[in-house]
């Protein structure tokens, strides 16, 4: 067809163009339009599908969601990471040897660590506190996880009165005596409505144990003065007749001087803790931590005025100013101010077991892991003091065996490497000393009592049902004179400073084997090699393919040195046939 033919075409025969060929046409007469209509459709379609993928991302943290919305709760769960995000992240707060921490984890290659704490992208996050946790935003889906190492209830066995409170109740039910495992104890908190209860208690069991009764017109006296801290102090006393309590004899002594403790309740390692040894320096102790009392300073000697430092708690309960506290080392902070309103008193063990003429107590780790498995470490260490024993309640070192204490006499590692022993040393030295005791037969009855403790809370430690927490707790048991073993209390974030030769074998190992059980069941890794998970139905111990980096002497390489106590929940354990 040439030109001429073409300019004779029959207009009436031309279709009519759409918008899209209208405008090709106007753009370009030579160019002839591609689209169809199932090529529209289809790029809608495509469309669609991006603006659905980016609806399932995570939610944008500067966004203001209400973390409660079922909206947030569904798009938190459904959160799948897109590949070139996807990356095992972990964060390690301040404090408490975090470089330990830190280096057992860098051990698994498949972990990077962030220094953002407040990231929603954080697989995993130990901080000494749960402080800052938000335990209602943990992100669980079946393609991203997120563990913490505190439960959001732990303050139920760590915290000094709920721990009385919850081992009080599960012995009731049991019909079990709680003053057979722990040193008698009350709990005097000046918020609660049997406060003006607990502290007649006290009072006449101090009054029927006392060497020197004290008379009447005391005993008011005290009430009415401690009365005056409580805000409904004169409310009607619940009605319940008192009865008198047995004491074990190793809590008296002849020529001691009539000890007790006072604790806050919210502490650990040994701050707070006083001992008094009559009812006015009870009186006084109470009424300056309401107020605000100045935590001890362990000083030499003040330089800026040359006296020596009195501090504040030993002048309010009328001690003498010759202080053997003073001669100690330089303290590297000075003291805060302790305020509380809640405390345990608890009876001195004025007969405890000694070695070399010196106190010591006992310091084992138990587990909770995210699936409620509770697990008893099998190695501790004897915690030793730096003076000989004495009634003396002005000296510190004498009665208070915490490392975090002791580390600033001037007799500190002087009898013992870090003022520690492990179980065999304690063993051999009973053995020199003839004295007939199995610490294996110790090292059971406190793995008894640690299950006690873990299933007093077993509806509340992780009432919420959380996912994912666990918990590493450091539990503290005495020996009295005549080898009897009594829990004194349960701490969060237990000290993990390598201090010693043996804690620099017991510990590394000690959290490495605890990760095993928590977050390599959680995180597998992905090497080529991968390591097979812990069985954790297997009893005592549980056994792996893979080598130990920690050795322990005495223990395989291969084999996981926590030992399962049972479960918490309602699964079942299946033993190993």
């Amino acid at each position: 067809m040439n030109l001429s033919e073409e300019s004779t075409i029959n207009l009436d025969s031309r279709r009519p163009r759409n918008k899209t060929e209208t405008k090709y046409k106007s753009q370009s007469p030579q160019i002839k339009p591609q689209f169809t209509q199932y090529q529209l459709q289809h790029k809608k379609s495509k469309t669609k599908e991006k603006l659905a993928q980016k609806s399932e991302q995570l939610p944008n943290v500067t966004r203001k969601l209400n973390p409660k919305s079922t909206s947030f709760s569904k798009k938190r769960n459904h959160f799948k990471p897109t590949p070139q995000d996807f990356c095992l992240k972990y964060y390690i707060g301040w404090g408490n040897n975090e470089a330990l921490v830190k280096r057992i984890i860098s051990k698994r290659l498949q972990w990077k660590e962030t220094t953002d704490s407040s990231s929603m992208f954080v697989n995993f996050k130990w901080q000494q506190s749960e402080r800052g946790y938000r335990y209602e935003r943990l992100i669980v889906s079946q393609n991203y996880k997120q563990l913490v190492n505190h439960f959001e209830h732990h303050k139920e066995i760590s915290n000094k009165s709920y721990l009385i409170k919850n081992l009080s109740q599960y012995c009731e039910k049991h019909k079990l005596n709680v003053f057979d495992y722990t040193p008698l104890t009350f709990v005097i908190d000046f918020g609660d409505e049997n406060c003006d209860y607990n502290i007649t208690q006290f009072l006449k069991t101090y009054e029927q144990f006392a060497p020197k009764k004290p008379s009447s017109k005391q005993m008011l006296d005290v009430k009415r003065r401690l009365r005056g801290n409580f805000s409904n102090a004169y409310q009607r006393e619940p009605i319940s007749q008192y009865t008198k309590i047995n004491i074990n004899s190793t809590f008296l002594a002849e020529d001691s001087t009539y000890m007790w403790l006072l604790k806050p309740t919210f502490l650990n390692r040994g701050r707070g803790i006083q001992i008094f040894d009559n009812l006015e320096t009870l009186v006084k102790l109470v009424s300056d931590f309401q107020e605000g009392l100045k935590e001890k300073s362990f000083n030499q000697k003040d330089e800026s005025s040359g006296e020596d430092e009195i501090p504040k708690q030993v002048q309010s309960a009328q001690i003498t100013k010759k202080d053997p506290n003073q001669n100690i080392r330089q303290q590297p902070s000075g003291p805060c101010i302790i305020k509380s309103h809640s405390f345990v008193i608890q009876k001195y063990i004025e007969r405890p077991a000694l070695i070399n003429k010196r106190k010591f107590d006992i310091r084992v780790w138990g587990l909770i892991t995210h699936e409620l498995d509770a697990y008893f470490f099998q190695e501790g260490y004897i915690r030793t003091s730096s003076e000989d024993f004495t009634y003396n309640i002005e000296n510190t070192f004498v009665h208070l065996t915490n490392n975090a204490i002791q580390k600033y006499s001037q007799n500190y590692g002087q009898f013992e490497d870090g003022n520690q022993l492990s179980f065999k040393n304690y063993q051999d030295y009973l053995k020199s000393q003839n004295i007939n005791c199995n610490v294996q037969d110790l090292i059971n009855k406190m793995k008894e009592r640690i299950w006690m403790v873990f299933n007093s809370v077993r509806n509340k430690i992780n009432f919420e049902d959380r996912k994912y927490c666990f918990e590493i707790f450091g539990f503290d048991f005495i020996l009295d004179a005549d080898h009897e073993v009594w829990l004194i209390e349960v701490n969060t974030n237990p000290c993990i400073e390598e201090s010693s030769p043996l804690l620099k074998m017991y510990i590394p190992r000690m959290l490495d084997d605890a990760f095993k059980l928590t977050l390599d069941v959680l995180f597998p890794s992905q090497h080529p090699h991968k390591q097979s998970l812990p069985q954790i139905y297997q009893l005592p111990q549980i056994k792996e393919e893979q080598h130990s980096d920690y050795p322990v002497i005495g223990y395989p390489n291969d084999e996981n040195m926590w030992m399962l106590l049972g479960s918490l929940s309602d699964r079942k354990i299946k033993k190993k046939k």
